[in-house]
């Protein structure tokens, strides 16, 4: 039985249409936040699908939970309306996750974090979605894995990338840096998130503007997709005028943010936000090798004036589940992801709506003083801070902040967190 599978789709001039065109073995789409790359990933893989009947492949994504919330759902938007006759989604949740077609096509989906994993098959294809993200580590590895595992035979082979770039590291090394880029097919399709305007919500690249700031690194990596390394201060858009006493006023929501350390500081940072959605922050703690004595009397001292829930650094799984037996409300933060918690900063104070009180000297010496490592050689894979500047309340304060731009209206209840011990 044949179905037919005619899809209008518009692609955006520039590099998605570049990309999704392209029959070169090594396409790469590396644009801006938002400029359509996972919609040509998509596309691409499907135009072959039908061109190709018995052809496999595999889509990949930095963390396997990035299914449901990636791939799936474009798949969906473009092609929902033939799950069920032409393709179905298959062993979800299990290691052999896969997309079966009725014309005998299979797309089997691979987390990028276990690179291990990506051996003992043979794919005429490969799709790394989200490549430069180091959620779990460089994904350098899953890349060489899966060039040995294009071998399905009678079929045109090729890998293609669709990702935002992330700093110079090894997919500026291949598609860039490298002299025989060209000679081994590995072509790059730029774009910004401006070439998906019309396809993105109103507003939406105002608001990347205001986070990121036109000009700066940030800038020109997450909206106009550019490979830059990150140099300078952290957040530049903070200054003195940023700084004030904490103000005697209700505040609508007061969340503390976590950051453990043994033999650095220990922080609690907290974000407290009123009515017209300004964000207040000070510091409850920062201490050096911090006992747990005066860690708990700082977190009932945030608590009795009003905190109610504290936000941590998502590695400290042990510590977070000793606070709540000691009956702190205390969660993990959404991520740690350096560019996550920058722009968790950089957001408020480019629209103008973050202050910080005046005695709180070390959150405001490190967000004054924090700087990007300088890169020496090719020792440097990913933009990290540099180990001179102290970045303890830094990462306190946005992981307070992460959850404010989550926090319900008032009204909202806080989940219950029951821990068996």
């Amino acid at each position: 039985m044949t179905t037919a599978t005619q899809v209008d789709i518009k692609l955006n001039k520039g590099a998605q249409d570049g990309f999704v065109r392209s029959e070169a073995p090594f396409p790469a789409f590396m644009g801006g936040q938002g400029s359509g790359k996972t919609a040509g990933g998509v596309i691409k893989c499907w135009m072959y699908t039908i061109d190709n009947p018995g052809s496999r492949g595999v889509w990949t994504e930095p963390v396997a939970a990035m299914f449901q919330e990636s791939c799936l759902p474009t798949l969906r938007t473009f092609f929902g309306e033939y799950e069920g006759a032409f393709w179905q989604e298959a062993g979800k949740g299990g290691p052999n996750h896969r997309i079966e077609f009725s014309n005998g096509c299979v797309w089997m989906l691979k987390a990028a974090e276990t690179p291990e994993r990506l051996v003992g098959f043979e794919v005429a294809w490969a799709l790394m979605n989200e490549a430069g993200s180091t959620e779990h580590g460089s994904q350098e590895q899953a890349y060489l894995n899966l060039v040995g595992r294009l071998r399905q035979k009678g079929f045109r082979h090729w890998l293609g990338v669709a990702t935002t770039p992330s700093g110079r590291n090894w997919l500026w090394k291949e598609w860039v840096e490298s002299p025989t880029a060209k000679e081994t097919g590995h072509v790059l399709f730029p774009g910004s998130t401006f070439e998906n305007e019309e396809n993105l919500p109103d507003g939406y690249i105002e608001r990347m503007s205001k986070a990121y700031v036109p000009g700066t690194p940030m800038y020109r990596e997450r909206v106009l997709g550019e490979f830059v390394q990150m140099s300078g201060l952290v957040v530049p858009g903070f200054t003195d005028k940023m700084i004030d006493p904490w103000p005697d006023e209700l505040f609508t929501h007061k969340i503390a943010g976590v950051d453990f350390g043994s033999q650095s500081p220990t922080t609690i940072i907290e974000a407290a936000t009123n009515s017209s959605r300004h964000i207040w922050l000070r510091e409850w703690l920062y201490k050096r090798e911090c006992d747990d004595e005066t860690f708990v009397k700082a977190c009932r001292d945030a608590m009795d004036d009003g905190v109610t829930v504290f936000v941590c650094d998502p590695s400290g799984k042990d510590r977070i589940e000793w606070m709540c037996r000691q009956g702190i409300p205390a969660f993990k933060a959404e991520s740690n992801k350096i560019e996550r918690r920058v722009k968790a900063w950089t957001s408020p104070i480019a629209e103008g709506r973050l202050t910080v009180d005046r005695d709180s000297g070390f959150l405001i010496r490190e967000l004054t003083g924090l700087v990007w490592a300088d890169r020496r050689g090719r020792d440097m894979e990913t933009d990290k801070f540099s180990q001179n500047s102290p970045d303890h309340a830094f990462d306190g304060g946005a992981y307070a902040l992460m959850s404010l731009e989550l926090v319900a209206p008032r009204g909202y209840k806080l989940p219950e967190l029951v821990i068996n011990v």
